[in-house]
């Protein structure tokens, strides 16, 4: 069963015993989502795929407001069901496109006209649904083309859902990281004792281990460029311990 905002505030402050504003909730909760999705890279849940259709490439594509970062692009042609008309494009810094593709536009007349590169900058677009971030390609082909972006998206917090809709993903599968990471937010808040803070940090930790564990093992992704190497255990770093008091 789905953990609904109004679970979490009423177990934050049961556990706690103390009351907390609405406003005190909110930012507990929505720090302690941050921290794991900070943690936690490449939920296979909180990937998008966007299709973008017979756009113009001289300008790029302006990304959606939720976009975090990229995990591929491909460029499509032909049938979007056919698998063989899809190529992925290959990452690269845009001075380099600036530098090996100096020309505003490539010619368009005969041969496949293909891209290869894309790369990331910033957009000065005044639309609120945009990232303020674009793709830019290259060679620049002055015609349509058409691309499927692979992204890692921003997911709506379970302070902004309201309990008639379909909750997050993090309330629904892992409340367990969503509670103790909320409460070790609280108890930072109230400057709790150094061992009620280390208690909530090892059962954070642990709450955390087993969505690790559902990331790196249980949902195995592939990537065009996989990472090698096995992944490292998460680690919460201990609270510093107060001072011995010196005796007068």
């Amino acid at each position: 069963m789905a953990m609904t905002y109004t679970d979490l505030k009423t177990n934050v402050q049961d556990i706690t015993e103390m009351t907390f504003t609405d406003a005190q909730l909110s930012m507990f909760t929505k720090q302690a989502e941050q921290k794991i999705y900070g943690f936690i890279k490449n939920l296979p849940i909180l990937k998008k795929t966007l299709d973008a259709d017979s756009f113009n490439p001289v300008d790029g594509y302006v990304l959606p407001d939720d976009f975090l970062y990229l995990h591929s692009v491909v460029q499509k042609s032909g049938s979007t069901s056919d698998l063989v008309s899809r190529k992925a494009l290959i990452p690269k810094d845009y001075d380099f496109l600036l530098e090996a593709y100096p020309y505003t536009t490539q010619g368009s007349s005969g041969g496949n006209q293909e891209m290869k590169y894309y790369a990331l900058d910033s957009d000065a677009t005044t639309n609120q649904e945009a990232s303020r971030m674009r793709i830019v390609f290259a060679p620049k082909w002055n015609t349509t083309v058409s691309v499927a972006i692979e992204y890692q998206y921003q997911p709506r917090s379970i302070v902004d859902t309201d309990e008639d809709e379909e909750q997050p993903w993090l309330g629904t599968n892992y409340d367990s990281a969503l509670l103790n990471g909320t409460l070790v937010e609280a108890a930072r808040f109230m400057k709790a004792e150094p061992d009620i803070i280390q208690l909530y940090d090892q059962q954070f930790l642990m709450s955390m281990q087993q969505l690790a564990d559902t990331v790196n093992v249980k949902l195995p992704t592939d990537s065009f460029r996989p990472k090698a190497g096995t992944p490292q255990p998460i680690t919460v770093p201990t609270p510093p311990q107060p001072q011995p008091q010196q005796g007068g």
